[in-house]
């Protein structure tokens, strides 16, 4: 019997709920960086949580206009909560040479990039994008 005990405790306390950054998402991504990207760094002054709605989607975004979102931030890593659904995402790459937005693709899952904006230390949106660049929408608190 008690055998049985502690298989059960070792069992329900095998999930990984170690914060290594993000939130409490079971499902998570880690992306691949090809040779021909760079390695991005959301700055630390954006680590915290921002709920932010969708605007400007297009016709192909898999999140119509006033879809509400919640993205944690921290250590680099990205967790991106939509209607229910949770994933967290680590290895960001910088978008462009000297841009303050790094993307943050989710390779594994949705096939969706969040492309994390930076404006003077603060957030400025999330822009969301196909694994191929089509811009899709923006999530921001406008």
């Amino acid at each position: 019997m008690n055998a049985v005990f502690i298989l059960s405790i070792i069992i329900s306390c095998s999930k990984n709920d170690e914060n290594t950054g993000g939130g409490n998402c079971s499902e998570e991504c880690v992306y691949t960086i090809t040779a021909n990207e760079t390695a991005g760094t959301a700055a630390s002054s954006l680590d915290g949580v921002h709920n932010l709605t969708m605007h400007h989607a297009d016709a192909a975004s898999p999140y119509p206009d006033g879809t509400k979102a919640k993205f944690t931030i921290a250590n680099n890593v990205l967790t991106v909560e939509i209607d229910g659904k949770c994933i967290t995402i680590k290895n960001p790459i910088l978008t462009v040479a000297g841009s303050t937005e790094v993307k943050f693709k989710d390779s594994c899952r949705d096939k969706i990039s969040y492309d994390v904006s930076e404006n003077k230390g603060s957030l400025n949106e999330v822009n969301i994008s196909d694994l191929n660049g089509k811009w899709l929408g923006q999530f921001n608190d406008r």
